[in-house]
């Protein structure tokens, strides 16, 4: 003869199933939170190296006059580098420029190299720089931008480099 389960077993059982979906759930809810948040401190570090990287490079170069050097910026995630004129006084007349970006000059905040993807995600200053025209964005190929860097003594002349 089939023996059946007690009703207090049953009750058991079912407090047994709950408790173990209640902590599946924090698991799950821990695990997608310490992810998002591994996913965005990675992206600040990209941003800082890139910054780093840049400033470093132009900083070594800017004393060097006549020095050419071919500069390789990983953008991972964004889609383009806006460099802004920073040795003379930039000029936006019969510029297109991100809004973002204008606001930034004409506030003259000293910011003078940002990353887009849709708009201006991330922006940074970077020492002496010129380019033509006085706003000069450049689309990443395969999330890289190729940039000429010519030492003038007391700036960086910046363009795109043109194999």
């Amino acid at each position: 003869m089939p023996t059946f389960p007690k009703r207090a077993q049953i009750v058991g059982q079912i407090f047994i199933y709950v408790l173990a979906i209640v902590v599946m759930g924090v698991i799950l809810i821990y695990g997608y939170s310490a992810i998002s948040d591994f996913r965005s401190k990675s992206s600040q570090v990209s941003t800082i190296r890139l910054q780093s990287d840049l400033s470093s490079s132009i900083d070594a170069l800017s004393a060097d006059y006549g020095s050419v050097k071919k500069k390789e910026l990983h953008l991972d995630e964004y889609s383009r580098i806006c460099l802004v004129e920073s040795y003379e006084q930039p000029s936006l007349d019969g510029l297109t420029v991100d809004p973002l970006i204008r606001d930034s000059i004409r506030s003259a905040t000293g910011k003078n190299a940002f990353l887009l993807k849709e708009t201006v995600e991330a922006s940074f200053t970077v020492d002496a720089i010129s380019v033509d025209p006085d706003v000069l964005c450049l689309p990443a190929r395969v999330n890289r931008v190729e940039l000429r860097l010519e030492g003038k003594g007391d700036h960086v002349d910046v363009s795109s480099w043109k194999e």
